[in-house]
């Protein structure tokens, strides 16, 4: 049996070139580091180093060796990942969500029906990183979106089903301009100076992609960003399934007609996993209706 140690040296002692740069790079003395080489020689059985008058360099097994090791040891390392990874799933459930909407609907459900697990969730950006997690065993649940209307299309190996849709509209002061209007196209934002939240999922892409010439303010924090928002003469974003969604003094909602600002969420789990949120589907289809 080789001891890893030896091996990550041999990584070492590759790359510097040299063992002088190899030890300084480990923090190890130069003679204990050339004590290691001779050892996994031994181990080996073979020589795997040219030795000349103060120079030790790889021979051709050498450089077949470290060419192994490379691959050894990184099947090592995803081999640790997966046993955490799996030990993890055992004890945690992770939802990944394209919006903030859905992990306000879902993780306090979760506890109910899952007491003993610790409930985490992580807000993507995209639908491909939600998916790759799941693919992966970061997420036990992902939630994404389709444009409604659309159907989602998902791997035979997943199991998904429609729960909720959002739709997006404007907040806006009863002063400004746009307030005259019943209904808006986002073409109709163009140079508008808008307050943006930036964690809300896939909504802040879609925001920057859907409106190049918009004057955007971003605000990181959700806090300062309520009670600016609501005080401000800027107009700024709402949704149907938001508790803002409420017709304040001094202010109007203002539905966006687009198709891209109106969204289905889906939820998917792996299809072995289905029975075992069965009553946490079974309360999203109880609770909301697609």
């Amino acid at each position: 049996m080789i001891e890893t140690y030896l091996l990550q040296q041999l990584i070492a002692f590759s790359k510097n070139g040299t063992l002088s740069a190899a030890s300084e790079n480990l923090h190890i003395s130069q003679p204990a580091l050339s004590q290691s080489m001779k050892k996994l020689e031994d181990i080996l059985g073979v020589p795997i180093f040219e030795r000349t008058k103060n120079k030790l360099t790889l021979n051709d097994t050498g450089r077949l060796t470290v060419e192994l090791t490379e691959k050894l040891l990184t099947q090592q390392e995803e081999m640790i990942e997966k046993i955490r990874l799996f030990d993890k799933t055992k004890h945690t459930l992770c939802l990944g969500a394209c919006a903030p909407i859905p992990v306000s609907d879902i993780v306090p459900l979760l506890p109910r029906f899952y007491s003993g697990f610790t409930v985490s969730y992580e807000l993507k950006n995209s639908n491909e990183a939600l998916w790759e997690g799941l693919e992966h065993g970061l997420y036990q649940i992902i939630i994404v979106h389709e444009e409604t209307g659309k159907s989602l299309k998902c791997p035979d190996e997943f199991f998904s089903f429609p729960y909720r849709q959002e739709n997006l509209s404007l907040w806006v002061p009863h002063e400004h301009p746009l307030s005259a209007l019943s209904e808006l196209e986002l073409k109709d934002l163009a140079y508008q100076n808008i307050l943006l939240y930036t964690h809300i999922g896939f909504w802040y892409e879609m925001c920057k992609e859907k409106l190049p010439d918009a004057h955007f303010l971003y605000m990181n924090e959700f806090d300062a960003f309520q009670q600016i928002s609501g005080t401000s003469a800027f107009p700024s974003f709402t949704t149907d399934a938001s508790a803002e969604q409420r017709q304040e003094a001094g202010k109007k909602v203002i539905p966006i007609t687009d198709n891209e600002v109106h969204v289905t969420y889906h939820f998917v789990c792996r299809r072995e996993d289905s029975d075992r949120f069965l009553p946490l589907i079974k309360q999203l289809r109880s609770d909301f209706s697609a």
